[in-house]
């Protein structure tokens, strides 16, 4: 049956191959990624074709938490991925998967639903065919709600709410921007979820506007003949859209035995003046066993800097970790490193900044959690990311920027949480910030 059906995949993906020429635009390159990239059937695709026996195929939906029209719906359909299809069931995709020693992950982030697919070169006919069928008709029966995703969706809480770290990151943004990204990016025991809901969102959201496809490990033509296969009757439909993020800020605190931290944060449109400042301000050492020489380093890996990106804004966060006293310690050292930069950045920290910076933007688009990342600059901008632009803009950024940023986060209101024993964590305005 297996064989029978990949051969099937084979050779209406070849038949397809005028059809797709016909329909794709021309497929452009950027050179610095590897990626090449298309429109076919208005659908947008990229992919890489690098050596070796491995390919791996996302499928980037924007569909996240932030578009969600009733709270934890889009947490309900990322639970969904790979349930029953009228081709094939759940349990034989499972099957086929292993036997052909693949694997299918789902991924829900607050910009999208991530279906990710990783097999041997020679099974990318049959893992697309077996991801289009996720997106284009999956079943969404009443009782795979009840029986299958409804425990699934208080399993994933439940482990969230035993992680510290997590907890503080839904506060933060929680307090950052209040709805859209402010949304919970879990359904949480309060929330009415219905099949019919989630059958509406996916209708709404599983739509070739909201659909990127990138791959690495396979070329472009294969991968539009197979879009052109198996996605050229999906719905059209009209690109998620939400209000502008605004940032809000406000303070949290947020009972919890799942352990202590404080966060504290701020939040701006894109801007590689945060990553610059994150980076000067570091804290998470990159060798180990070495607290590292960056401004939070003094506090023993106890605070970290971070910059989370979102389709049109850039959110900094300071997190300290540790025992109440710990976390009150080096909370303090944060707000004197900010103040250091507010001061004024030598050349040579900038110098140091700005590498570091470079490193994690170029990082963040290696491996699977980079294909994403391509996903989503596609459908944003229509376009792969450019390295050398990328490069360019952060390599633009000045002290007098990093330094007038440090003195907004210190003069400005902004967001807070603490998690854990809140009785014994100091409040923002105990270190001198504005919540």
């Amino acid at each position: 049956m297996l064989v029978s059906s990949t051969s099937a995949c084979l050779r209406r993906a070849a038949s397809s191959s005028a059809r797709a020429n016909a329909s794709r635009s021309l497929a452009t390159a950027a050179a610095d990624l590897g990626f090449e990239s298309s429109t076919v059937d208005g659908i947008k695709i990229a992919t890489k074709d690098i050596a070796g026996p491995i390919t791996t195929l996302s499928f980037v939906i924007k569909a996240g938490s932030r578009y969600a029209t009733v709270p934890g719906v889009a947490h309900a359909l990322q639970r969904f991925a790979y349930q029953n299809t009228p081709t094939r069931s759940g349990l034989r995709l499972t099957r086929e998967t292993e036997l052909l020693g693949g694997s299918l992950t789902s991924e829900l982030t607050r910009d999208s639903i991530i279906l990710t697919a990783r097999f041997l070169k020679d099974d990318l006919p049959y893992f697309f065919e077996a991801l289009s069928d996720v997106l284009s008709q999956p079943t969404l029966a009443r009782h795979e709600l009840a029986e299958i995703v409804g425990p699934l969706l208080k399993l994933d809480a439940k482990l969230a709410d035993a992680d510290a770290t997590f907890v503080a990151s839904e506060g933060i943004n929680s307090a950052a921007y209040r709805k859209g990204l402010g949304l919970p990016l879990y359904a949480q025991a309060t929330d009415a979820i219905s099949i019919d809901t989630v059958r509406a969102y996916k209708d709404a959201v599983y739509t070739k506007s909201n659909l990127a496809i990138v791959a690495s490990g396979a070329d472009i033509s294969t991968l539009s003949d197979l879009v052109s296969s198996y996605l050229e009757t999906a719905p059209a439909g009209t690109a998620s859209s939400t209000p502008a993020s605004t940032f809000y800020g406000g303070e949290l605190r947020i009972p919890t035995t799942a352990g202590n931290l404080l966060s504290f944060g701020y939040a701006s449109d894109v801007s590689p003046t945060f990553n610059v400042l994150a980076s000067v301000l570091g804290g998470a050492s990159s060798i180990k066993w070495s607290y590292g020489a960056s401004l939070l380093s003094t506090t023993a890996g106890k605070a970290y800097a971070k910059v989370t990106p979102y389709n049109g804004s850039s959110l900094l966060t300071i997190t300290a970790t540790g025992s109440p006293a710990e976390i009150t310690s080096a909370g303090a050292a944060a707000v004197d490193a900010l103040k250091t930069v507010a001061a004024g950045v030598s050349p040579e920290i900038l110098k140091k900044g700005i590498a570091g910076a470079k490193f994690d933007a170029l990082y963040a688009l290696e491996g699977p959690a980079g294909l994403a990342s391509v996903g989503k600059t596609l459908l944003a901008s229509g376009s792969v990311p450019v390295t050398s632009s990328m490069v360019s803009e952060i390599e633009s950024v000045t002290a007098e920027s990093v330094k007038s940023l440090a003195e907004r986060i210190l003069s400005e209101k902004i967001a807070a949480v603490a998690v854990g024993k809140v009785s014994e964590l100091p409040y923002a305005d105990e270190l001198g910030l504005k919540a």
